[in-house]
This record gives C-alpha cells, sequence and structure tokens, in this order.
C-alpha cells in the first residue's frame, strides 16, 4: 500500500462536515441549537439514497449534520440500533470526487462506494471504509458545481 498522506495530497481540500447520528432532529434541534446555540438549521432534507433526514447546523464556521434515520431499513438505523445515538463519521472536501476515489483505491484504501453516490444538498459522495482509516467512516463529499 502506497502513502495514504502521498495519494491524497493536494486531493482533500478541507473538512467538510461531522455528522452525528440522532433517534429524533426535533429533539436534537432542542439540544444543539436552543441549548448549545448552533447556527443554521433550517429544513430538514431527506435523502433518499440513504434513507435518512439530515438538519445542518453551524458551530462557527463548521458545519455539523444531524442524521435521522427515516426507515427502519436505513444503514443508519442498523447504527443506532447497534451503537446508540453519537459520532456517525467525518467528512472531507474534495474537488473532484473520481480522483479522490481512485487515490484512495490507488493508496490500497478499502472503500465502501467504488464510485459516487447522492448525498445531501446535492453533493456526490463516497464512503472509506472504517477498516482503512483507523475505526473511522470517512466520507468524500464534492459539491454541487456552480454552473
Amino acid at each position: 500500500m502506497s502513502s495514504p498522506s502521498i495519494a491524497l495530497h493536494g486531493i482533500v481540500a478541507g473538512l467538510h462536515h461531522v455528522a452525528i447520528v440522532v433517534e429524533s432532529i426535533e429533539k436534537a434541534r432542542l439540544v444543539y441549537q436552543g441549548v448549545l446555540g448552533l447556527g443554521g438549521g433550517g429544513d430538514v432534507e431527506f435523502v433518499p439514497d440513504q434513507k435518512v433526514r439530515v438538519l445542518v447546523v453551524h458551530a462557527g464556521g463548521q458545519r455539523i449534520e444531524l442524521v435521522e434515520p427515516a426507515s427502519p431499513d436505513s444503514p443508519v438505523a442498523g447504527f443506532l440500533a447497534k451503537r446508540g445515538p453519537g459520532l456517525h463519521h467525518l467528512a472531507y472536501k474534495v474537488h473532484d470526487i473520481e480522483a479522490a476515489i481512485a487515490a484512495c483505491k490507488a493508496a490500497g484504501l478499502r472503500m465502501i462506494d467504488e464510485k459516487p453516490r447522492p448525498g445531501a444538498h446535492h453533493c456526490r459522495i463516497a464512503f472509506v471504509h472504517p477498516s482503512a482509516t483507523g475505526g473511522v467512516l470517512s466520507e468524500l463529499v464534492e459539491e454541487p458545481r456552480a454552473h
């Protein structure tokens, strides 16, 4: 396996978001916005591909996604049943998701997604298996390109 730090140099542009699995977005909103005073938190988005509902809040400049399963067969529902609410994954911003996936594969990282799929907010995403990143599920996120 080649060095991931060399293979991904220049591809990861920064941290895109931290995802937290919650049992109820409405209850979590009371804590994250009400008690902690985090900003954002507009409309909840349904992501059909992952069968989840997502609420974005901001801690300063950092984006946090509160993720609630929208169906019992959602992968997030399985995570919630097995591990309970809490940190789900870290997401990294990339400008070219195909190049990022190729670099990860070339570095020998195990991928959950071999090709991009639709994510929240019209982004394209791919997940890196947690076994490749020290037990942390990692997501690659390419934001929509302006036309």
